[in-house]
């Protein structure tokens, strides 16, 4: 995968008390945006050269001091609000004057710094961060939260709405997270979890949860895609060929885990931490769940079961299989609710065999969220092994039987969610996928074509040498799929 260059930039996190309760600044971007468009976010965006010119006082790196400064413009900027002190008595008009100038490009924040004797003191400010845009999507900024509580002596010019904002609001914060959970508004991972930490602790306590991000550089570490999906994934082994397998915790009040991985022991460590997180926040565990029994989704099930006293779930058919003990088995149809205070997460039970005959996939009706295990992956196709009992013809059938759910979030048992891509689509491309792989695999059948070997090479011509390991056993579920069918009355050895 080819990275894109981050783009360095900042964003002012405005609170103030109001009564017994927090509020934050909150707008809503543009929908013709191309990054994060019609998203609920906190003001700011990316630093320009010119913000590296203001003076900032104070001990710190010089890219958080362009940072602070391109937040405190970008926030003056989209919503009229100047989160810092002015040092002299301006009217009104001087200021709309001011910003006028301002947001028509015809006078730098420099200039507004000057004017109005502005002292920035990057010591004065905490900040959160850097948060850094996952790889593969086509913008990529590495953003630092600076959070600024509003006070009556700062300037405000209200309702200065530019292009790239919809809406300016004052909200709490558990509001906020309550309308994204009813999927009135979308909120992405790092503006999530902030919320969720003023909620959890208020200020000043929440800082101190705010300055460890369940982030890293160029990795997949941590995920927030919709209300009570917390997706982490963890490393692969590597005979799997694929990078990271996808752990995904769902809830709040109650919560329950997926698929703890095999992981190594950094990465269940780090795993573990954000795990007692949540229980400081206020959440408790009640049962961890697999997909299926393959060590790669599993083996850490009794490891996380003993840790956090929770009972193990899968199968019928994955307990008999496995090796891992499993406490109660569920099946096809079950449904079970994680309380809340506000209204539950309603989680269905869904059995698809294919990749192995136990497989179960998951699906949260409130986010509309489908975890699917190895029934898809986004870092190519899952294996069908029919030397472990995989069926093509199953797996179809699951599909098939998936795509009747309305999938807003489709998270594959490996590889990256697509955050942004009807779930619905991504299996009609992945059922179009395979029925053209069928299509090759008979039209070089129909050619003459009677050696396994030869028939593998040239019905997957167009995939890495290395996964022809892989290929095999596809190409075995294939024939063994297309003579059950009655599409071939020959015998291909392999």
């Amino acid at each position: 995968m080819t990275l894109q260059p981050t783009k360095l930039a900042g964003v002012c996190v405005v609170w103030r008390k109001k009564r017994q309760d927090i509020e934050v600044l909150v707008i809503r971007r543009g929908k013709t945006l191309s990054f994060l468009p019609g998203h609920h976010a906190f003001p700011g965006g990316s630093v320009e050269d010119e913000d590296k010119k203001c003076e900032v006082y104070g001990s710190c790196q010089e890219e958080i001091k362009g940072a602070l400064v391109g937040a405190i413009r970008e926030t003056f900027e989209e919503t009229g609000y100047l989160p810092i002190q002015i040092e002299k008595s301006i009217s009104m008009e001087e200021l709309e004057e001011v910003w006028e100038q301002f947001h028509k490009r015809e006078i730098d924040f420099i200039e507004v710094q000057k004017k109005f004797n502005l002292k920035l003191n990057i010591d004065e400010y905490f900040f959160s961060g850097p948060w850094i845009t996952p790889p593969g999507l086509p913008q990529r900024f590495k953003t630092y939260f600076f959070f600024i509580e509003w006070k009556p002596e700062y300037y405000v010019i209200e309702n200065k709405k530019n292009k790239e904002v919809d809406l300016i609001e004052w909200d709490t914060p558990q509001n906020i997270l309550y309308r994204w959970h009813k999927q009135e508004i979308s909120l992405s991972t790092p503006v999530a979890f902030i919320l969720e930490q003023i909620e959890a602790f208020s200020f000043p306590d929440a800082y101190q949860y705010l300055n460890k991000i369940p982030w890293t550089d160029n990795g997949y570490s941590y995920f927030h895609p919709r209300a009570g999906i917390h997706v982490f994934p963890l490393p692969a082994p590597p005979q799997t060929f694929f990078k990271n397998i996808n752990s995904v915790i769902i809830g709040k009040r109650e919560m329950i885990i997926i698929d703890p991985g095999e992981g190594e022991d950094g990465s269940i460590k780090e795993m573990i931490y954000w795990l007692e997180h949540f229980i400081k926040t206020g959440s408790k565990y009640i049962g961890v769940y697999i997909t299926h029994e393959h060590s790669d989704h599993a083996k850490n099930i009794e490891f996380i079961s003993r840790y956090f006293g929770i009972p193990k779930y899968a199968s019928l058919e994955s307990a008999k299989r496995g090796n891992i003990p499993i406490d109660k088995t569920i099946e096809n149809g079950q449904q079970f609710l994680l309380n809340d205070r506000d209204f539950p997460w309603t989680i269905n039970v869904i059995a698809t065999p294919g990749h192995v005959k136990g497989h179960l996939c998951y699906y949260e009706t409130t986010t509309q969220t489908l975890i699917a295990g190895d029934m898809i992956s986004s870092e190519g196709p899952v294996v069908i092994d029919p030397d472990e009992d995989g069926s093509m013809s199953e797996y179809m059938d699951s599909l098939n039987k998936l795509n009747k759910l309305k999938i807003d979030l489709l998270i594959p048992g490996h590889g990256v969610p697509w955050f942004y891509m009807s779930g619905n689509l991504i299996i009609d491309k992945l059922i179009q996928h395979r029925k053209q792989r069928e299509e090759k695999i008979l039209q070089n059948i129909n050619k003459g074509i009677n050696s396994f070997e030869e028939l593998l090479m040239k019905s997957y011509d167009d995939i890495p040498q290395e996964r022809l390991i892989l290929a095999r056993q596809q190409l075995k579920a294939h024939l063994f799929d297309l003579k059950q069918r009655g599409l071939i009355n020959k015998e291909i050895f392999y």
